[in-house]
C-alpha cells in the first residue's frame, strides 16, 4: 500500500528512499525520533466543510492570497488532497473523501484523524473511528457549520433561545452515535462556525493538535506566522521565471536571488558625542577591546574611517568627524561626510552637544532627508541608571554590551532595516548573547529556502554559467558557512579562547551536533538519506505552489530533504554556539 510520503513520487524515486532507509539503518545513521513530519487525515463526505476547516487551521482566509496555491492535488484519481502550513514544512493535512473506504486504506499513515460532518454522524463514522482506535490512532470529531443552526434554532425558539444551552444540546445530539464507545475511548467533539471557520472551538482544536503533536514527540505551534521568509512577491517571480524559460530560467532566477542576498552591504555611520566612548561602543560591535590592534582609538577623524566588521567583511562601522567649521551648515556637513552612503546613523549625545542649536540643526537635517538614525548617550558606571524614555534613544555602556537596552536597540532595528540589510547587520556581530545567536540563526534562516529549492532544481538540467558544481556540493558549502558565522570554526573558537581564558578543548566539549563539529560531502550525503527516509512529499512546502514543475524538480536532491538537513543542521549548531558562549562566560 501505497504511504503519505510516497504518494507523489515515481517509482524510481521510491526505489531510492527505501535504498537510504536501508543505507540509514545503522545506529549513527539512523534519523533522529523526532523527525518533525506529523500528519493530519481530516475525512468528511462532500460539502461538509473540510477545506473550509482545514484553511482555518493553516491560518488561511477563503480569500487569502495564499489558500487557494496552499495545496496539492492528488497524482492518483482516489487519493488525498494535500495541505502543508506555511510555517511548519513537516505539518501536512489530508483531505480524504468518506465514500468507498477510502479514509480506511489511509489512517493507518495518519498521526491524527478529524471526522468532519455538518449534521449527525453516521454508523460510517462510527466504524471508522473504531478502526483509528484498534490502531492506536488519535481521533477527533468536528462538527461543521454549527453557526447555521444557531441562527435557525435563535428565529425558531426566539425568546426562548438561549445560546450556552443549545450549543450543549448541540453536543449532545452530535456524540449521540458514540455513546456505546468506552469512556476513556470517547473522542472529542469540537463545534466549529462555517461563515466564521476561526470562532467556536476552532482554537481548541488546534490546540488538541498542537498536544498531539507534542505527544508524538514532534511539537508544533500553529499560530499564524504568515510569509516573512519566504514574499508573496517572490512567490510571483518564481513563477514568472518558470512560464518565461522553464528549469533553467528558474535555477538563474534562484541564483541570481541568492548571489544578491548574500551580497548585501551594510554601512553604519556613528558621529557626535565623546570619541573615547563613541570608539568604545564602535570596538565592542566589532569584538574588540580597546587597547587591541585594528581598534578604533583618539579624537575625531579628519575624514570617514571606515573599520570592517571582522566577522562579516561586507559590513562595516564608519568614524565620521566633528561637525567643526561646518557647525552652523549641518546640511553642507552631512554632504561632506557622504551620508547617503550609510544604511543607519547613530548619534552619540552629551548633554551639552544635546542642547546646542547645531546639533538640533543637524537632527532635523537628518529627519527631513529621511535617513534612518537613533541616539546612544553614554550611562557611565551607574547601573541604577534606566532606560531612555523616547524610543530611539538608548544608554549603552562599552563594559555592559549586551545588555537588556542593547537587546532593545537590535529590536529597533529589526523595525527600521530591511531584512537583508539586518542580516548583514546581525552576521557582523560577534557573538555577545545567546539571543545575538538566535538573531543570527534567524538571519541565515532567511536563505535556506532558496539553497534547498536551488540544490533540488540544479541538477535537473545542465544550466550554463551557474557556479554550482552538484547540488551536495552547494549543501555542503553553505553549512560549512553557517558553521563559521555562528563561532564554530577552528579560528573563532581560538579567539573566543584567547578572550575568555577557556582553553579551545573545553569549548568544543560543548558542540554536540556531527555539523558543529565538522562539515563534509559525506556526513550531508548521510543526512540527506535520513531526510528522504522521513517525508519526501513532492519537494515539501515550494512544489504545491509550481505544478508545471512535477517530477522535474526531484531531480538529484528533493527540496524537503534539503530544506530539513539545513533547517536542523542551522538550529542544532545554533544550540552549539550557545553552548560555547554560556561554557566561555561562566569561565572566564
Amino acid at each position: 500500500m501505497e504511504t503519505f510520503s510516497e504518494l507523489s513520487l515515481t517509482e524510481r524515486e521510491v526505489e531510492i528512499v527505501v535504498a537510504t532507509k536501508e543505507e540509514s539503518d545503522d545506529p549513527d545513521g539512523s534519523p533522529p525520533e523526532d523527525c518533525w513530519d506529523f500528519s493530519v487525515a481530516v475525512a468528511g463526505g462532500p460539502g461538509v466543510g473540510k477545506t473550509v476547516l482545514i484553511q482555518a487551521l493553516l491560518g488561511f482566509t477563503e480569500n487569502s492570497q495564499h489558500s487557494r496555491a496552499a495545496f496539492l492535488h492528488p497524482t492518483r484519481p482516489d487519493g488525498p488532497l494535500l495541505y502543508l502550513h506555511p510555517s511548519h514544512p513537516g505539518l501536512t493535512l489530508w483531505e480524504l473523501p468518506l465514500e468507498d473506504g477510502c479514509p480506511e486504506k489511509w489512517i493507518s499513515e495518519a498521526d491524527l484523524l478529524l471526522l468532519v460532518t455538518d449534521g449527525q454522524f453516521s454508523q460510517a463514522h462510527v466504524d471508522l473511528a473504531s478502526s483509528a482506535f484498534n490502531q492506536g490512532k488519535r481521533l477527533c470529531l468536528v462538527r461543521t457549520k454549527v453557526d447555521c443552526d444557531l441562527h435557525t434554532l435563535k428565529r425558531r425558539m426566539k425568546e426562548e433561545y438561549n445560546r450556552v444551552e443549545v450549543l450543549s444540546a448541540l453536543r449532545m445530539v452530535t456524540i449521540q452515535p458514540f455513546s456505546k464507545m468506552a469512556k476513556e475511548e470517547a473522542p472529542p467533539l469540537f463545534l466549529v462556525s462555517g461563515f466564521e471557520p476561526n470562532k467556536l472551538d476552532t482554537p481548541k482544536l488546534k490546540a488538541e493538535v498542537e498536544s498531539t503533536s507534542r505527544e508524538c514527540g514532534r511539537p508544533l505551534c500553529l499560530a499564524q506566522q504568515g510569509y516573512e521568509v519566504i514574499g508573496y512577491e517572490e512567490i510571483a517571480e518564481l513563477q514568472s521565471a518558470l512560464e518565461r524559460g522553464g528549469i533553467s530560467e528558474m535555477v538563474r532566477f534562484i541564483q541570481s536571488s541568492l548571489d544578491s542576498l548574500l551580497d548585501t552591504r551594510f554601512d553604519l555611520a556613528m558621529m557626535g558625542g565623546n570619541p573615547e566612548f563613541r570608539h568604545s561602543i564602535l570596538n565592542s560591535l566589532r569584538g574588540l577591546i580597546d587597547e587591541e590592534d585594528g581598534a578604533a582609538h583618539g579624537g575625531n577623524p579628519e575624514n570617514p574611517i571606515e573599520y570592517p566588521c571582522l566577522k562579516y567583511t561586507k559590513a562595516s562601522l564608519w568614524d565620521l568627524p566633528g561637525m567643526e567649521s561646518l557647525e552652523s551648515q549641518p546640511k553642507k556637513y552631512l554632504e561632506s561626510v557622504h551620508i547617503n552612503h550609510y544604511d543607519f546613523t547613530l548619534l552619540f549625545l552629551t548633554p551639552w552637544q544635546e542642547a546646542s542649536s547645531s546639533y538640533k540643526s543637524l537632527v532635523l537635517e537628518l529627519k527631513k532627508e529621511g535617513r534612518k538614525s537613533a541616539f546612544v548617550q553614554d550611562c557611565g558606571e551607574d547601573d541604577s541608571q534606566q532606560g531612555a524614555q523616547d524610543s530611539d534613544v538608548f544608554v549603552l555602556s562599552p563594559s555592559k554590551i549586551p545588555s537588556p537596552e542593547f537587546h532593545s536597540f537590535l529590536s529597533f532595528l529589526e523595525k527600521k532595516l530591511s531584512s537583508q540589510k539586518l542580516r548583514a547587520f546581525m552576521l557582523s556581530l560577534p557573538n555577545l548573547s545567546a539571543q545575538v545567536i538566535q538573531k543570527k540563526m534567524e538571519a541565515l534562516s532567511q536563505e535556506v529556502w532558496k539553497v534547498a529549492l536551488l540544490s533540488s532544481l540544479v541538477a535537473t538540467v545542465p544550466i550554463p554559467g551557474v557556479a554550482v558544481a552538484c547540488d551536495l556540493s552547494l549543501l555542503t558549502a553553505r553549512l560549512d558557512t553557517y558553521r563559521q558565522e555562528l563561532g564554530l570554526d577552528a579560528n573563532s573558537l581560538a579567539n573566543l579562547s584567547h578572550k575568555s581564558g577557556v582553553p579551545v578543548s573545553t569549548l568544543m566539549l560543548e558542540i554536540q551536533s556531527p555539523a558543529g563539529k565538522g562539515v563534509t560531502r559525506e556526513l550531508v550525503g548521510k543526512m540527506l538519506g535520513s531526510s528522504t527516509g522521513i517525508g519526501l512529499e513532492v519537494a515539501g512546502v515550494f512544489l504545491h505552489r509550481f505544478p508545471l514543475l512535477g517530477p522535474l524538480a526531484t531531480g538529484g536532491i528533493a527540496f524537503h530533504a534539503s530544506y530539513l538537513v539545513l533547517t536542523r543542521c542551522l538550529q542544532a549548531m545554533s544550540e552549539d554556539a550557545q553552548r560555547v558562549l554560556a561554557r566561555a562566560q561562566l569561565c572566564a
